[in-house]
């Protein structure tokens, strides 16, 4: 029995150990936090790329296989190690950010609807019909699916069999990706608000008023929501700003130069988030700040991509078509890539690598398949962890018997 514990003890510390290393969700985890624990590329070395998987989602990544949805209708799995397909599964319109859970992946589409598919094969489980496309990234906590939709609704669905639990209706479409903390559910919509609902019910706890559409998707660190909107006091412009995630009370909010389509990433006290004024910007997320401003870093053209933080490095594609890694510290040039056309495409860091789309079609790797370790090793080691288990019951078992 101190055998069987032990195995069991080794192969549930790696099982936890390698899904830290995956990006399941749009913005990492459900909170959106915009952060993994992976290790990080130093550099821009392609390890590969291919043509036709699209650029308008945000790629998921999981145990080795990379998920993505395109403008051409379909939900693509690849391979990450080589970027060969595996499967793809064709809905009726352009795909949005996937989200996977277990052996289920969830995604919406521009033909109204919410699919759950198997990760493994893209086999339809379920579909789910609302009345308007659905843009916004399903986000997937306590067998819920909650997403939003151009119907102007936010919706709970049953993960398991899609069955609706309940719908919010607002006053404007709802393309922000819920952010799910706390058993509350935040969601921005183009009637200007943003919300808190009580995940179970539905009810709406609280709201914020705005002046413009909401398109960013909020981030939800300890009781605070961060998102981009328009500015509530002082000059006329675009803000972040920080919420109280219990009553939704402005808490502070920064100015930039340019409307903020970027979902903030939230890591150790910083806020990280790309404007429309070509700048990336760091701030720090303190309550009581004196400067809010850490850091700004100039691209050539709008940043709508949303940041991504690991290994002390901060990812994160520009309309000048690059993709660019940059100190976390400091905000100084790591590297930067050109990818082609327009960068829109949120990058999603995973096992030391950093995977992105651009609008041209193409789709990248970054970072080298040579030297594998650590974390990389893992999906290799699963199985073989796996295969010592079964090999280890089968003795028990011939042993008992005998």
């Amino acid at each position: 029995m101190r055998k069987v514990a032990l195995v069991l003890f080794l192969f549930l510390t790696c099982a936890a150990f390698a899904s830290a290393q995956d990006w399941p969700v749009f913005r990492g985890d459900s909170s959106h936090s915009g952060y993994s624990s992976s290790s990080a590329p130093a550099s821009d070395e392609v390890a590969w790329q291919i043509q036709g998987a699209g650029s308008w989602s945000s790629p998921a990544v999981v145990d080795l296989m990379v998920f993505v949805g395109s403008e051409d209708g379909y939900v693509h799995a690849l391979n990450a190690v080589t970027g060969s397909g595996v499967w793809r599964y064709q809905t009726g319109g352009q795909v949005s950010s996937p989200a996977v859970v277990g052996n289920l992946l969830y995604v919406g589409s521009y033909d109204n609807s919410v699919y759950a598919l198997h990760a493994n094969n893209g086999v339809r489980v379920w579909q789910y019909e609302t009345r308007g496309p659905v843009i916004s990234s399903p986000t997937v906590v306590g067998g819920r699916v909650f997403v939003g939709s151009c119907d102007n609704h936010v919706y709970a669905l049953n993960a398991e069999n899609g069955e609706l639990i309940w719908k919010f209706e607002t006053k404007g479409d709802v393309t922000s990706s819920p952010a799910v903390a706390d058993g509350k559910v935040f969601v921005g919509s183009w009637d200007n608000r943003v919300y808190a609902l009580n995940a179970e019910s539905g009810e709406k706890l609280w709201e914020f008023q705005s002046t413009y559409v909401i398109v960013a998707s909020p981030a939800v660190v300890g009781n605070r929501v961060y998102i981009g909107l328009r500015r509530i006091s002082g000059p006329e412009g675009w803000s972040v700003v920080s919420l109280n995630g219990s009553d939704g009370n402005l808490v502070w909010e920064y100015l930039t130069g340019g409307h903020i389509e970027s979902s903030p990433a939230v890591v150790e006290n910083r806020v990280y988030v790309g404007s429309d004024d070509g700048y990336v910007y760091c701030l720090d997320a303190r309550d009581t700040a004196e400067n809010r401003e850490i850091w700004k870093y100039k691209t050539n053209d709008r940043v709508q991509s949303s940041p991504a933080v690991a290994d002390n490095n901060v990812f994160v594609g520009g309309q000048d078509g690059y993709i660019y890694a940059l100190r976390a510290s400091d905000g100084g040039l790591v590297w930067k890539h050109e990818i082609g056309a327009v960068a829109r495409g949120s990058p999603a860091v995973a096992h030391g690598k950093v995977f992105i789309g651009s609008i041209d079609g193409r789709f990248y790797c970054f970072g080298s398949w040579q030297a594998v370790g650590g974390a990389e090793l893992w999906p290799g080691a699963k199985y073989l962890l796996i295969a010592a288990f079964l090999i280890f019951l089968l003795w028990l078992l011939r042993k008992t018997v005998s």
